[in-house]
């Protein structure tokens, strides 16, 4: 699902120039762009997470701006950070993770967005009024958020599963038990199950979580980038998985999919849009992101992908899916889920561990 930029128009060959008519000719453009006509479709490319955009959401908005779409996807914010700091060029829209903001600001990484002056943004929930890593959207809009937790295959497991216990210590599961291939998502969720902080940076804390996975890894079927083709095979019993993937394979595909939020807790991923340096459509870019800022939008967001909105919904928009608490956790249900930090020196201890891990 890695898919390339599409570029370029066909130009008439220089050998053949003497025998276009004056009406198909138009002036060589002066730089290696190709020229193109007024009422060709502008492009937004975005690069993204897989199944994260609905596509009558993208369907609209290519209507409603003359424009096509076309996606490059990341299975990590590492995957993403690497890819940017190595000089990709030509996307106009990433979508990462908020602990990525730090660093995609130092690095000169993210075009500053200027003054909003959307009345939209002022619907967003208040928990994302002001967030943390961007709280006056000079970089950013929150796009999507959802939790990290355990996906159960009810066709294979029938016992009570509320614990991150069913993915570290059951041994039985051997071959059946997946993991998502995310350092700070795996390194955390063992942090977690040990009863510590998902932002823990001790070394001893760290050292007993790697061991912890170690010991899984005896057990593991795979590190999976992509959870949705497992959840819907039905080859696995247990599995870490995000909120909304659980969900959309649940209502398509697998039925016997179960999304727990283990006891000890987990994270609570915010997901937003940004510009990356050089993006070749800017004013494309915001206008997507102002449109997905529409209240109509955000419903049908969340009806088809099942990942939160940032925005304020009424039940009545929602219908039945504003029951679904894997959707809408309460506060207490969250009590214990906690967003990663910005912590440039944990990240690297934890992505030391993910090497070391990965390597064995």
């Amino acid at each position: 699902m890695r898919f390339q930029l599409l570029f370029g128009l066909a130009a008439c060959l220089l050998t053949l120039l003497s025998s276009c008519t004056k009406k198909e000719q138009s002036p060589s453009p002066t730089s290696d762009e190709p020229a193109v006509s007024s009422t060709a479709p502008r492009v937004l490319n975005i690069y993204s997470w897989s199944n994260y955009i609905a596509p009558q959401v993208i369907a609209q908005f290519e209507k409603a701006t003359n424009s096509k779409v076309v996606f490059n996807y990341f299975s990590s914010n590492e995957e993403l950070l690497a890819k940017l700091q190595a000089g990709a060029r030509g996307y106009d829209l990433i979508v990462p993770s908020g602990y990525l903001i730090k660093a995609l600001r130092e690095l000169d990484l993210i075009e500053p967005l200027g003054s909003l002056d959307w009345p939209e943004l002022k619907n967003l929930a208040r928990r994302f009024q002001k967030p943390v890593f961007d709280p006056k959207h000079e970089y950013t809009i929150p796009y999507s958020w959802g939790t990290t937790g355990i996906a159960v295959n009810r066709a294979r497991i029938k016992d009570k599963v509320d614990s991150w216990a069913w993915v570290f210590d059951h041994p039985e599961l051997k071959g059946q038990v997946t993991m998502l291939d995310d350092a700070p998502t795996v390194v955390g969720a063992a942090l977690k199950y040990l009863g510590y902080s998902y932002n823990e940076e001790r070394v001893e804390a760290l050292a007993k979580a790697k061991a912890l996975l170690i010991r899984q890894k005896k057990i593991l079927k795979a590190y999976t980038p992509e959870s949705q083709p497992v959840l819907a095979s039905g080859e696995f019993a247990i599995a870490q998985a995000y909120s909304g993937d659980v969900l959309q394979v649940k209502n398509r595909n697998n039925p016997n999919i179960e999304y727990v939020l283990p006891k000890e807790g987990g994270e609570v991923f915010v997901d937003l849009l940004a510009i990356p340096k050089g993006a070749p459509s800017i004013s494309l870019a915001k206008e997507f992101m102002r449109f997905t800022l529409r209240q109509d939008i955000a419903v049908s967001q969340v009806q088809h992908l099942f990942f939160s909105p940032v925005l304020n919904l009424k039940d009545a928009e929602l219908g039945a899916l504003s029951k679904e608490r894997s959707v809408f956790p309460t506060e207490g249900q969250l009590s214990k889920f906690e967003m990663i930090t910005d912590n440039p020196k944990r990240l690297e201890a934890v992505q030391q561990i993910w090497t070391e891990l990965k390597s064995m």
